[in-house]
C-alpha cells in the first residue's frame, strides 16, 4: 500500500473503506447516466465505425470522471497503478509476451471447440479504415481504458473496501475477475468464462508486478489490436484462429473438398495466398 492508504486504514478505517465502495458505486451511475443520456442521441444500429468513435469517447468520460473521484479521496493515479515502472524495456518485454501468451492460449481454446461470439466485428473484414480504427480502439479502449478501470480502480477499491489485507487483495481480484468477464456478455456465455478467466490471471500479473498496470495495458492493447488485423485480413486459416461466428454468406466462401480448400477468389489471389509462408501456429488442419 500506498503512504495514503496506510494513513486511511489507521484510526477511523470504517469511514474510509466504505469511501471507496461509494465512489464504485458512483462511477457505475455515472456510466448508466451516461448512456441514459447519450442514447437518444445515438442513431440505432449504429455502424461500427460510429460505434468505435462514441464508445471512445465515453470511456475517456469515465476516465475523467474516475479520475476526479480518485483525486477527492486525496490519492494519485499512481495509486492505482499508472506509475513509471523500474525499467520500460522490461515492462514492454512483460507486455509482449503477455500478448503472445494470449494469442497462443486462444488458439489452443479454439482447437479444442471452444468459440466465442465475435461476429459484431465481421464487417471489419476487408475494411481498412474499419480496422485502422479498431486497432486504435483496442489500444485506447480495451488495453487503457479496461485495464485502469478493472484491474486498476475497481480491484483497488474493492481491495481497500475489504481491508486492504492480502486475502482482500486476492478476493478483488476475483471480483473484478468475474465482472470483467460479464462485461463481455456479447460473446456467449462461454466469452464471459474465457474473459473472466483473463481477468482473474491479468489481475494476479498487476499484483505480481507491485501494482503496476502497464505490463497489461500493453499487453492487453497488442493482443486486441492484433484481432483487429487479422480480422482485416479475412483469411481463412486466420479467421479459423478466432472461430469468429460469422453469417452464413461469409462462410459459404469457403468448401472443402478432400484435403483441398476452395477459394472463390481469381487464381491470381489463389497463387498469391499459396506462396505466402504461413507460420504453423495459424496453419489449418
Amino acid at each position: 500500500m500506498t503512504q495514503s492508504q496506510d494513513e486511511a486504514t489507521e484510526g477511523t478505517p470504517r469511514p474510509r473503506r466504505w469511501r471507496y465502495l461509494i465512489d464504485i458505486v458512483v462511477l457505475v451511475a455515472v456510466t448508466f447516466l451516461l448512456d441514459a443520456l447519450l442514447g437518444p442521441f445515438i442513431p440505432v444500429p449504429i455502424n461500427l465505425e460510429r460505434g468505435f468513435a462514441f464508445d471512445a469517447i465515453g470511456k475517456m468520460l469515465l476516465v475523467g470522471v474516475a479520475w476526479g473521484l480518485i483525486r477527492l479521496r486525496g490519492e494519485r493515479l499512481a495509486d492505482m497503478g499508472l506509475k513509471r515502472p523500474a525499467s520500460w524495456m522490461r515492462t514492454f518485454a512483460i507486455g509482449i509476451a503477455l500478448a503472445a501468451l494470449v494469442f497462443i492460449a486462444m488458439y489452443l481454446s479454439e482447437k479444442a471447440g471452444f468459440r466465442r461470439d465475435l461476429s459484431k466485428f465481421k464487417d471489419i473484414r476487408g475494411n481498412l479504415e474499419l480496422a485502422a480504427l479498431g486497432v486504435f480502439y483496442a489500444l485506447i479502449g480495451a488495453g487503457f481504458y479496461e485495464e485502469f478501470m478493472f484491474r486498476g480502480f475497481l480491484m483497488q477499491g474493492l481491495a481497500m473496501f475489504f481491508g486492504a489485507s492480502r486475502g482482500a487483495w486476492i478476493a478483488a481480484c476475483a471480483v473484478q475477475g468475474a465482472l470483467f468477464g460479464a462485461a463481455h456478455a456479447y460473446q456467449n456465455p462461454l466469452g464471459i468464462a474465457i474473459t473472466g478467466t483473463l481477468g482473474v490471471l491479468m489481475g494476479l500479473l498487476v499484483l505480481a508486478s507491485g501494482r503496476n498496470l502497464w505490463p497489461v495495458i500493453i499487453g492487453h492493447g497488442l493482443f486486441d489490436a492484433s484481432r483487429f488485423v487479422l480480422f482485416y485480413l479475412e483469411a481463412r486459416r486466420l479467421a479459423d484462429f478466432f472461430a469468429c461466428e460469422l453469417s452464413l454468406p461469409t462462410r459459404q466462401r469457403f468448401s472443402r473438398r478432400g484435403s483441398r480448400t476452395r477459394f472463390p477468389f481469381t487464381p491470381a489471389l489463389v497463387r498469391s495466398w499459396r506462396s505466402i509462408k504461413v507460420p504453423s501456429l495459424l496453419a489449418a488442419d
